[in-house]
Parts: C-alpha cells; sequence; structure tokens
C-alpha cells in the first residue's frame, strides 16, 4: 500500500501541476481580457470625448447663431413697431382727407359755414377757406387777377385816392 501511495503521490502532483497551469493560464487570459477591454474603453471614451468636443463646439456655433438671430428679430420688431405707427398716422391723415373731401360735396351741395364746422368737425377758418375755394371753383367768386407790380399799383390807387 505503501508503494502505491507513493507512485500515486507523482500523479498527484502532477494533476495539481497541471490544475495549476489551468487555473494560471485561465487566470492569464482572464487578465489579457481585461487589458483588451480597458483599452477598448479607454479607446471608446477618447472617441466619445471628441464627439462631445465637436457638440460643444456646434453648441457654441449655433449659440452664436441664435444670438445674431435675436438681434434682427429685434431690428424687425423695431421697423414693424415703426411701420404700424405710419400705417396709423397714414390712416389718420387719410381720414382728414375724407373729411376734407365731405366738407367740399357738402358746399356743393349748399351746405352752410355752421354745417361745415359740426358736421365735418372742421376749424372755422377751414371751414370759411372751403367754402370760398368752392365758390371760386364753381364761378360764383370771381378770382382776383394776378398783380405783377402790386408795390405799384397799390401807389397808384393811393395817389388816385388823394387827388378826390
Amino acid at each position: 500500500m505503501n508503494s502505491s501511495w507513493m507512485t500515486s503521490a507523482p500523479v498527484i502532483a502532477g494533476a495539481i501541476a497541471v490544475v495549476f497551469l489551468f487555473i494560471c493560464l485561465a487566470l492569464f487570459r482572464l487578465k489579457r481580457g481585461q487589458v483588451r477591454s480597458a483599452e477598448h474603453l479607454r479607446q471608446q471614451n477618447r472617441h466619445l470625448d471628441k464627439e462631445l468636443q465637436k457638440a460643444n463646439k456646434q453648441i457654441l456655433e449655433v449659440r452664436s447663431v441664435v444670438v445674431g438671430l435675436g438681434q434682427r428679430v429685434s431690428e424687425q420688431q423695431d421697423i414693424i413697431q415703426h411701420l404700424n405707427e405710419r400705417i396709423t398716422e397714414l390712416e389718420q391723415a387719410d381720414s382728414d382727407g375724407r373729411l376734407y373731401s365731405r366738407a367740399s360735396k357738402m358746399v356743393q351741395l349748399g351746405a352752410d359755414l355752421n354745417e361745415l364746422i359740426e358736421e365735418c368737425e372742421l376749424p372755422k377758418a377751414e371751414a370759411e377757406l372751403m367754402m370760398s375755394l368752392q365758390n371760386k371753383i364753381s364761378g360764383k367768386e370771381k378770382v382776383p387777377p394776378l398783380e405783377t407790380r402790386p408795390r405799384q399799383q397799390k401807389f397808384a390807387a393811393k395817389k388816385q385816392s388823394g387827388k378826390r
């Protein structure tokens, strides 16, 4: 029995050595797999860092474009505001023109001074001017001729009135 144990000891030792070698080989392969995996993760991390830098640059570019567009929108809003104010002014001027057109028609139809003032909301001087112009246009009043030398005619008129 003693000798069988002895012969089996080298077999057991050999088996242990083989198992130890398999364990060492498995640990070596596991370590090599971990190194490869770590290297792959580092490369992936570098790639993701580059992508992140690209995305940050694009965000900065987009931000500058948005700021520029914001300024242009603000300018356009100012222009629109100005145009709206101008339209309001023109509409007001047009309504004044309508009042004068209405006053002109009323004079042609025979309206008197008070009707023009009340209906068209014209000041008295403008209503009188409107009536005078319409009367001159229709031929009810004569238009005085243009004087070529107004001072000489006034002077001559004064001389004649002084002789009388």
